[in-house]
């Protein structure tokens, strides 16, 4: 889960950008039919239809277009439901390339605005601030007065935790999210694991049994590359691996945080890899590393095509990805596999740490701004959002077409694999793929089986290691933090710009051996003069809030 200020922009440039907005006014005729439920389909005659103007970035994919989405059933059905609830949608999409500046500039004019906007790509900073203006609306007496219900369910019990995270320290809340819950035989959480992926194909080539220590990966490493097991003829088989920062899996090997600082969930308590035990000798390694030549120091801090083009040139032996992942395999020149490793023991007396992406997730932000003309319309279409039918359709789409439901009531998507040219040609796609971030959020009832049944045997065995593996640290540290108040806000942002300058540098030129651990109080010294100790002070003041929220 990335916040930056944005610039104040003059009348004329909103003007301008307004020009370059894909416009759509295109409205669903909601057509009366007898009967009709009104949680689905369309509104009864004696239903009064509202209108709702919405603004949003493109969904930016160039087969599945939603401006062509009369073409899909699964639009068909999200679309029963909002005209079910008396409700006539009217869309502006922007280029999602162009949006992070246009909606700065529209929100920063603060005038003619749509009753229900996606404002994520505003930091905390930004949006509070709007708030403090009245530009966006406190959601919370709007959904007591408003509400069907369906929100207060998915907030206070589906997704308890999407309150702890979105409401503010004076017990507002300015914005809705995504919702994401994983589960794994329908009750336990279900985290994925981000991990250290090592060649499989080449372990087997070479007869070597996957490494179960740091040394062992460093030793796997080396033969690779002296044996030129690619065969290409150079020794150039390769770690790709970023030491600028800790959200990297040889660092928690070490015991280390994912971050400057990290939640350490288990204790609830916020933690600075800097302060760490394991530090010194997680930079003796990666020094090691490089110093033989298995690191590539080249593409540390270099981008992703430059990554990618390593890996389609059959050179990457290791790389940090989610486990379960089915995309590296793809762009190999020649096909491979890459094996997730468990945390590998580095020290004998620190237990190396997961790093895991959280069951829970809360992320991107959808306001109702103070130019709405019908409030009450506009927490209906949340009201709509934060149902099952839409959660559905939105994750799975349409069973029978896009997914099928095994005898366990497991769903299982039945178009992996399938490329999105494909897909657009044949219509069947979840509502998600269509839609999903833009003006309509993501909410999302995922079961962990799904995946297991798509994946490799070894893959899948090492997720369901991970399930309870302890320790282990997130790589989203944000989403158990509660936001921060005015002041707690000027003084991150304040502190974060040099302190995270500085502690990638230092981390970076340490890993390569171009900083001595010698002189570490000194190094120690400037981030503690940098604020290292009043960010812990103020992401622990932020963990106790956030589990203080009921």
């Amino acid at each position: 889960m990335n916040w930056k200020k944005p610039a104040l922009f003059s009348l004329a440039t909103v003007v301008l950008l307004a020009g370059v907005t894909a416009c759509s006014n295109n409205k669903n005729d909601a057509k009366p039919e007898e009967n009709a439920d009104s949680s689905q389909g369309s509104p009864s005659s004696s239903q009064q239809v509202s209108e709702v103007k919405l603004l949003g970035p493109s969904n930016g994919n160039k087969y599945i277009k939603f401006e062509e989405r009369d073409k899909y059933p699964v639009w068909k059905e999200l679309d029963k439901l909002f005209s079910g609830a008396g409700l006539q949608l009217d869309y502006e999409f922007v280029p999602r390339e162009q949006y992070d500046t246009v909606i700065k500039t529209r929100m920063a004019a603060g005038s003619s605005l749509p009753d229900i906007v996606n404002i994520s790509a505003l930091d905390n900073t930004t949006v509070l601030n709007l708030a403090k203006q009245g530009v966006l609306l406190d959601l919370n007496p709007l959904i007591e007065k408003y509400s069907n219900g369906n929100i207060q369910e998915m907030y206070s019990k589906e997704f308890a935790f999407a309150k702890q995270a979105t409401t503010t320290s004076d017990g507002k809340m300015y914005w809705f999210s995504n919702l994401h819950k994983k589960t794994y035989q329908e009750k336990d959480p279900a985290p994925v694991a981000l991990t250290m992926m090592l060649r499989k194909d080449w372990l087997d080539k070479l007869s070597l049994p996957a490494p179960t220590t740091a040394e062992e990966y460093f030793q796997t490493l080396k033969k690779m590359k002296d044996s030129d097991v690619n065969g290409n003829g150079q020794k150039d088989e390769v770690l790709v691996y970023n030491p600028a920062n800790f959200a990297s899996p040889i660092a928690q090997w070490f015991g280390l945080g994912t971050d400057i600082t990290a939640v350490d969930v288990e204790n609830q308590k916020i933690v600075s890899p800097w302060y760490q035990e394991g530090i010194k000798d997680y930079f003796r390694y990666l020094q090691r590393l490089a110093k033989e030549g298995l690191l590539d120091t080249s593409l540390i801090g270099a981008k992703d095509e430059q990554i990618q083009q390593k890996m389609t040139e059959n050179k990457v032996a290791s790389v940090k990805s989610y486990n379960m992942e089915s995309w590296l395999e793809p762009t190999i020149n020649g096909g491979g596999e890459y094996q997730p490793l468990m945390p590998l023991k580095a020290v004998d007396n620190i237990t190396p740490a997961a790093q895991l992406e959280p069951p829970f997730l809360v992320w991107s932000k959808y306001a109702i701004t103070k130019d709405a003309k019908n409030v009450e319309a506009a927490i209906k279409f949340f009201d709509v959002v934060y149902s099952r039918q839409y959660a559905d359709l939105m994750l799975w789409g349409i069973e029978g077409q896009t997914y099928k439901t095994e005898a366990n009531g497991v769903k299982v998507n039945m178009l992996s694999g399938i490329t999105d040219e494909e897909l657009a040609k044949t219509g069947k796609v979840s509502g998600g793929k269509l839609a999903g971030d833009t003006v309509f959020p993501r909410v999302q009832f995922a079961n962990l089986e799904t995946e297991l049944a798509s994946a490799p045997k070894y893959k899948a065995d090492h997720e369901l290691n991970m399930l309870t593996y302890k320790p282990y640290f997130v790589n989203m540290n944000d989403v158990y933090l509660a936001i921060p108040d005015e002041k707690e806000l000027e003084t991150k942002t304040k502190i974060l710009t040099n302190l995270n300058t500085y502690s990638a540098e230092l981390a970076t030129k340490l890993a390569l051996g171009q900083k001595s651990l010698d002189n570490w109080d000194q190094y120690i010294s400037e981030l503690k003069k940098l604020g290292l100790d009043q960010l812990i002070e103020i992401d622990q003041q932020l963990l106790d809030r956030y589990n203080s929220i009921k």
